[in-house]
């Protein structure tokens, strides 16, 4: 049986291990592992689903997982993302000299941040891309400096108080590091590569997944023309309600909600940042007429774009 681990529970690693732990209400848990540490293996003996997202970063040392039944091997310099409520196993006699650090993050929070959901696309947390990215030293200090920062905020300012600021702090640092992320993630390199200790999921991509990727590609790069499920199935050669079926499974979003998230992205930055008015903005995203624009943005947003530049 799987258990399904809340946030809350993963605060035992805290009394279990006695790690440098910082707790954030429900809101995220840091970890910094050891080659010291030992007694953590407890928690975690058998498969678990977290709800949230855990980032993991290993400095040096060795490590393996099993992510939705992917094995993967993870080394010095390399990093695992997986996303809310991934059934995730370690392999505990794999554990070598071990220095990582780890971010649980409740799922909850990540959707209190209001980000916009398509930077979350661009990370390596679906199914259709391998979970595990390779790092140069300068990036994973940057990526522990970033956990350590939530760290410090946490012991520093909730300890005096400060609890609403401290949680404004803290999703602003997480933010930024789901940025951060997704930089590297799309300078990503090939994990295996050069690299025996490091190794993609042994799954094979299924073709409804390299269907998934190549349509993200496709509305990357011609959103801001074209808002139709039909033209994307079209390039892809395949029918609208198959593309639909096939990237709700890979992703669990559909076709047509990813299109409008990036559509979506690009309307908020024109609006705000351009200083082109709402007309040239429908224009450059080829609606039909400023109305039609209107009424597109306010169906997904509840506000319309005057309100939104405005507020």
């Amino acid at each position: 049986m799987i258990e399904s681990v809340s946030l809350r529970q993963m605060q035992r690693l805290y009394e279990i291990a006695k790690y440098d732990t910082a707790i954030n209400g429900q809101d995220y848990v840091y970890v910094h592992v050891t080659p010291a540490d030992s007694n953590y293996t407890e928690l975690l003996q058998n498969a678990i689903r977290f709800n949230g997202m855990i980032i993991f970063v290993v400095r040096s040392g060795k490590i393996s997982f099993a992510v939705n039944m992917d094995h993967i091997r993870l080394g010095a310099n390399q990093m695992l993302i997986t996303g809310a409520n991934s059934i995730i196993t370690i392999d505990h006699d794999t554990i070598e000299n071990l220095d990582a650090y780890a971010l649980f993050v409740s799922d909850e929070f990540i959707h209190d941040l209001n980000f916009e959901v398509i930077i979350l696309n661009n990370l390596p947390i679906a199914a259709n891309r391998s979970p595990v990215l390779r790092l140069d030293t300068e990036a994973v200090d940057h990526i522990a400096a970033y956990m350590e920062l939530l760290d410090m905020n946490m012991r520093r300012n909730t300890a005096e108080g400060d609890d609403l600021f401290a949680k404004s702090i803290s999703r602003s640092l997480l933010t930024a590091t789901l940025y951060q992320l997704m930089i590297l993630s799309l300078h990503r390199q090939d994990m295996a590569d050069g690299n025996e200790e490091i190794s993609e999921p042994t799954r094979p991509r299924s073709r409804r997944m390299l269907y998934t990727h190549e349509f993200v590609r496709l509305v990357r790069k011609h959103f801001r023309l074209e808002h139709s499920v039909r033209f994307y199935a079209n390039k892809l050669c395949i029918s609208p309600k198959y593309l639909s079926l096939v990237v709700k499974e890979s992703s669990g979003r559909s076709a047509a909600e990813i299109i409008d998230e990036y559509l979506l992205l690009e309307a908020k930055n024109l609006l705000r940042f351009s200083g082109k008015n709402i007309q040239q903005v429908a224009y450059e995203l080829n609606f039909s007429n400023q109305s039609s624009f209107g009424k597109y943005f306010k169906h997904l947003t509840g506000m319309s774009p005057s309100e939104f530049q405005n507020s």
